[in-house]
């Protein structure tokens, strides 16, 4: 079998960034979010997606159901609320009482 050509892909007039931030806190993809008037829903972020064309900004994300990844929505940037990472519990040193 011969090698294909490789083509580059057309030019796009929508650019993509994998983080954003909401209050002061950086959003990744991969992170857990929530979205206004969805109720009861969580949603996987997977980026900021930005028209150059017309500027007009929206986040995609994936839908979780079920611990299961699920169908991809898009939303406007306004609507995002931030899930806050849980931290890891330290243990707490028992204070040694040497007499």
């Amino acid at each position: 079998m011969r090698k294909r050509k490789s083509v580059p892909p057309p030019p796009s007039k929508f650019f993509r960034f994998p983080e954003i931030t909401v209050d002061g806190f950086v959003i990744e993809r991969g992170d857990i979010i929530k979205i206004k008037d969805e109720w009861g829903m969580k949603f996987k972020f997977d980026s900021l997606v930005t028209n150059k064309e017309t500027g007009s900004q929206w986040v995609d994300c994936y839908e979780i159901f079920r611990g299961r990844t699920g169908c991809l929505r898009a939303f406007r940037l306004e609507r995002v609320k931030r899930i806050p990472k849980r931290g890891k519990r330290g243990r707490r040193k028992a204070a040694s009482t040497a007499s």
